[in-house]
């Protein structure tokens, strides 16, 4: 079985409400200000453009600050920051690295990924993550300039990845993200936590 792997919320933590705590603190005034300015952020078309590696760092931080009336550099560094900062989700890459053996030893599955990440966060974590470098293979927004959920980036995973719809699971903490993979005729589970990443793969026979 192909397994497919997303990133966010399933092998890292994507919290911008936090982020933003831990760079801009004490100057976020509280919680609600931070939810507030994550989702102006994060949540906007400026955004998608740097997920879709449309635009760099310097360029949506400049839109943004100018947008949401924040100093520009102070916004550019936060960009620049996530990467570096971005934490694991370790019990999820414990139980990816276990399949990875088992490929390894048997074949009996191909681990890939389909994320949605700017061009420029992708060769930051894969320097700080060794195991990224068990995937057979993987697509980032940013490299290819389509995001999920448009329906061409899982067509161009199946090309470039090899996947045959039938037999490939999708793993993702998007709704939307896995109804467009269910449309394209994989199974595909929404991912919530290690514990429910697990029982995506029980429940298809991956692991027991």
């Amino acid at each position: 079985m192909n397994i497919v792997f997303d990133f966010g919320n399933v092998l890292f933590e994507w919290n911008p409400v936090r982020l933003i705590d831990e760079h801009f603190a004490p100057t976020s005034a509280s919680p609600t200000t931070s939810a507030a300015l994550a989702d102006t952020l994060v949540n906007h078309q400026d955004w998608l453009d740097f997920d879709l590696g449309l635009v760099d760092a310097a360029t949506v931080a400049g839109r943004s600050a100018a947008r949401l009336s924040l100093d520009r550099a102070h916004l550019h560094t936060f960009v620049e920051r996530i990467p570096h900062v971005l934490p694991t989700i370790d019990p999820t890459i414990a139980l990816f690295n276990q399949l990875a053996d088992e490929a390894a030893d048997n074949g009996a599955h191909r681990l890939v990924y389909l994320s949605n990440m700017p061009a420029s966060y992708a060769p930051v974590l894969e320097a700080r993550c060794p195991w990224i470098a068990r995937f057979e293979g993987g697509i980032f927004s940013g490299r290819v300039n389509l995001a999920k959920p448009d329906a061409a980036i899982y067509a161009l995973a199946e090309r470039v990845l090899n996947l045959i719809a039938a037999e490939t699971l999708f793993l993702d903490d998007s709704p939307r993200n896995v109804e467009a993979a269910r449309a394209r005729g994989w199974a595909a589970e929404i991912i919530t936590g290690p514990q429910s990443a697990r029982d995506a793969l029980a429940k298809h026979g991956v692991t027991r």
